[in-house]
């Protein structure tokens, strides 16, 4: 099930009165404020810039999953890699890892004339026909293939760090000196929580 997308909303504050009310001008550690201001101002962008990676990567795994024509397919695979095996140590796998799905177009019959996908396609042609309705079921694979799963856990662990910092920030600010000092209670009741929610269902999802 794709998960649901993450909401998230500032208050209707302008840039200069969010900092004015967060990062009083003689505040001590006036960096770590500000970057947490920053990340503040900036994660509905960053959530919105990953969120159709995800929920494509989320999509075509369940249709992987659920794909009873691909699971057909794969059941064929491995038969046929058994037959070929047969006397080896890999002979009666009981799985195999998808990347050797690859090795399909590159092994070679005898003559050289026909890959082993080209006999697999003929031998579903002649007597499995519905398998090759996997390609039906596999919706969103395609645009799955395209994402990059290294940037988007990289992207993903990155705010996951940040909101870590921001927690440890707001302990060490949790006793403000001056009354006007909002900086603990904005970003931890507005922001930490629905920020922490949508990493956490992000980072379930990669």
């Amino acid at each position: 099930m794709v998960p649901p997308a993450c909401t998230f909303t500032l208050p209707p504050l302008g840039g200069g009165a969010l900092i004015h009310t967060l990062c009083p001008p003689d505040e001590q550690r006036l960096r770590p404020r500000l970057n947490s201001i920053l990340f503040r101002l900036q994660f509905e962008e960053l959530v919105n810039n990953i969120r159709p990676d995800i929920m494509a990567v989320n999509a075509a795994c369940e249709e992987v999953r659920k794909s009873k024509s691909f699971s057909t397919l794969l059941e064929l695979v491995l038969l046929i890699g058994n037959y070929m095996n047969a006397g080896s140590r890999n002979a009666q796998s009981y799985g195999f890892d998808l990347s050797s799905l690859c090795k399909l177009k590159d092994t070679k019959s005898a003559d050289q004339k026909q890959t082993l996908l080209h006999f697999l396609a003929e031998a579903c042609e002649e007597s499995f026909p519905e398998v090759l309705k996997f390609v039906e079921d596999l919706q969103h694979v395609d645009r799955a293939s395209r994402v990059s799963a290294e940037n988007l856990e990289r992207n993903l662990k990155q705010m996951e760090r940040q909101i870590v910092q921001l927690e440890r920030d707001l302990e060490t600010f949790s006793c403000p000196t001056e009354p006007q000092d909002m900086f603990v209670s904005k970003m931890s009741i507005s922001f930490l929580t629905s920020s922490c929610a949508c990493i956490k269902t992000a980072m379930l999802t990669v």
